[in-house]
């Protein structure tokens, strides 16, 4: 039995996989696995079509809601929602399984990277550190630490991390001024590219800011800007639910989350939901990640009925964490 071990993406920023020994993989049949892998364009283009047409959609909601607040407000969060969403093929392309044409990953990834305010190339290196040491405290940039109280939960759900992370990336990627745990996942070879995508990208955000300004436009800031920001929470509690209260272990069975999401979701987080299958392999496209699924269900050690269990479970172990730390301090007194 051999699966498709993520670690294979191990050594890019000069760390062992050695430390961090993935196990689960093993798991799945090379015949199925070989099967599974199958890449073709058709499967990604229509899924990019539905969401496209999702997006267009909601910016005629936005457009015909104008004026009307109570109308205007709820229609840029379901809009934003699909704009978040976007961070689903932008996933896949940096696996490189969302289309069978190299160029076609490239060129929508590079795109849905842009609009989400990512940069394609250091995501696909980040990513990869990611799979290659799931759940590793020190090696996995991605790690989401289990909150410590409410207001930690609320301020992850919020954000409050991911902004400031996500201007510091684009910040030093300007400068070249890299972190160390920046190097660990970025090659030195790639240095000049990953340097060369953010300055074009700072530009082109600094320009569109500087035309909207210019011509007194509030398009980018209404169709745009504001329903990004206002909708984030929403990815940020379905990224908390892939790992956050998982094992923090190298079982891939294990330190993974499943959660059996609806369709609707399903359809525009291509396939994301199916998140335990995918760290078990990575090499499976999107829209094979449910047959996946059936063949390693009854493996898999953290599955959940919905994101609002997962965050029920979360809520509750917080609450409890808190109730007895408040318990041991007055012992303490």
């Amino acid at each position: 039995m051999q699966g498709d071990n993520s670690a294979s993406y191990a050594g890019i920023g000069g760390i062992g996989s050695k430390i961090w020994p993935l196990t689960g993989p093993e798991i799945i049949s090379r015949d199925k696995l070989k099967t599974l892998r199958t890449r073709t364009d058709q499967p990604g283009l229509i899924r990019l079509a539905v969401h496209l047409s999702a997006l267009a959609l909601g910016v005629l909601a936005v457009h015909l809601s104008a004026g009307i607040p109570w109308l205007q407000i709820p229609a840029m969060l379901a809009y934003g929602v699909v704009i978040v969403l976007l961070f689903a093929p932008l996933h896949e392309c940096s696996h490189g399984t969302a289309f069978h044409s190299r160029w076609i990953n490239h060129a929508v990834g590079f795109a849905v990277a842009a609009f989400t305010f990512r940069p394609f190339l250091y995501f696909k290196y980040r990513h990869a550190a990611h799979h290659t040491f799931t759940q590793h405290e020190d090696h996995d940039p991605d790690i989401v630490p289990f909150p410590t109280s409410m207001r930690d939960y609320l301020g992850q759900i919020l954000g409050l991390s991911f902004w400031p992370k996500l201007a510091g990336t684009l910040w030093r990627g300007s400068t070249g001024h890299f972190t160390e745990e920046e190097r660990e996942f970025l090659p030195a070879s790639v240095f000049k590219q990953v340097m060369l995508e953010i300055r074009l990208l700072v530009l082109a955000y600094m320009a569109i800011a500087a035309v909207s300004i210019y011509f007194g436009s509030t398009i980018a800031l209404v169709y745009w800007l504001l329903p990004r920001f206002m909708s984030e929470p929403v990815l940020r509690a379905i990224r908390m639910a892939e790992h956050t209260g998982a094992e923090e272990s190298p079982n891939l069975l294990a330190n993974t989350r499943t959660t059996l999401a609806n369709p609707v979701l399903r359809m525009l987080y291509w396939n994301m939901p199916f998140h335990a299958e995918h760290h078990l392999a990575s090499s499976v496209p999107f829209h094979a990640l449910g047959r996946l699924h059936a063949e390693v269900a009854p493996h898999l050690e953290c599955v959940s009925k919905g994101y609002f269990q997962v965050h029920r479970e979360i809520i509750r172990e917080v609450l409890r964490n808190g109730r007895a730390d408040s318990k041991t301090a007055g012992q303490r007194v």
